[in-house]
């Protein structure tokens, strides 16, 4: 078999690598999901989207998760941010319950949220003041999130006359100033083309890099989650639980280049192995009556 393309092979780390994931293991953990359960109720029964979840994220870890269509990814990062309700289990932050939301968990959705009635540093003080901050000093450190993002130009412009991508850098700078433990994001760059998207993902990489912060990232990408992530949590889907958590033994710092490199294909072999494995691909068909001329086939 190809060692590029086997499906165990992601495992085989560098001792660089393997020296990495033990000294992240030594952190304390952050967030710690237990048992995490939940149902909806529908006109035909309850529906299970999440069953005996339970995973830890590590102080300044990058995790990305990842799964088929049906999964629960955004069910579950709805939890985590207190959005939601659980049926059962237990959310953990620094070892307190999440009972609600809160500014210790910074959130970016994919949608663009930011309010359009107010420029890009109001959006960025908002939650500052929020929390009671006034005077000069919010408008400051709102500035140095916006200098952190790249876009001290723009302070004074509104949503509207921004970018996607820049947009996107003004959700995460809002998200930030709460100064949260982690940030959680769902799908931020899914509706981005793929140019900006590789911008904002060596934006996030900055950010990450440069600042004391934990990221949970959702994801259906599987060479984004490759890039970005320290480990992958897999989700299977219908009802969603823990497939697996893949050590990404692609090396720090990250570049482009290394999409080509061994470990970076071995690993995004992995996950697609898992989301779609042989057995469902051989049954994954949709019954269609023929519509061309016979003969005409195409392939």
């Amino acid at each position: 078999m190809n060692t590029l393309v086997d499906p165990l092979s992601y495992r085989k780390q560098s001792d660089a690598v393997r020296s990495r994931f033990e000294a992240m293991k030594q952190r304390p953990v952050v967030l710690s999901v237990r048992n995490l359960h939940k149902t909806f109720p529908t006109p035909g029964g309850s529906v299970t989207a999440l069953k005996d979840v339970s995973f830890d994220v590590y102080r300044r870890e990058f995790m990305c998760v990842i799964g088929p269509s049906g999964c629960g990814k955004s069910t579950l990062i709805r939890i985590l941010a207190g959005l939601e309700d659980s049926s059962s289990g237990q959310v953990l932050l620094d070892g307190n319950p999440v009972s609600g939301p809160g500014p210790d968990r910074g959130m970016v959705f994919q949608s663009y949220t930011l309010f359009p009635w107010l420029t890009v540093k109001q959006n960025v003080m908002f939650g500052p003041r929020m929390a009671g901050q006034k005077g000069a000093a919010v408008e400051g450190e709102a500035r140095q999130w916006i200098d952190l993002v790249g876009l001290s130009r723009f302070e004074n412009s509104y949503p509207h006359q921004l970018s996607g991508g820049m947009k996107q850098r003004v959700a995460i700078a809002r998200a930030l100033a709460n100064r949260p433990r982690i940030l959680l994001m769902d799908e931020p760059f899914g509706a981005l083309d793929a140019q900006t998207r590789c911008q904002m993902q060596s934006y996030l990489l900055q950010i990450w890099k440069n600042l004391d912060i934990t990221i949970l990232f959702i994801t259906h990408d599987l060479d984004e989650a490759a890039y970005l992530s320290d480990r992958i949590l897999v989700l299977k889907a219908n009802p969603g639980e823990v497939d697996e958590i893949i050590e990404v033994p692609v090396p720090r710092p990250r570049t482009p280049a290394q999409f080509v490199s061994p470990e970076f294909i071995a690993t995004k072999y992995r996950i697609d192995h898992l989301i779609h494995p042989e057995t469902a691909a051989e049954t994954d068909s949709i019954p269609f009556p023929r519509m061309t001329v016979a003969g005409d086939d195409v392939e």
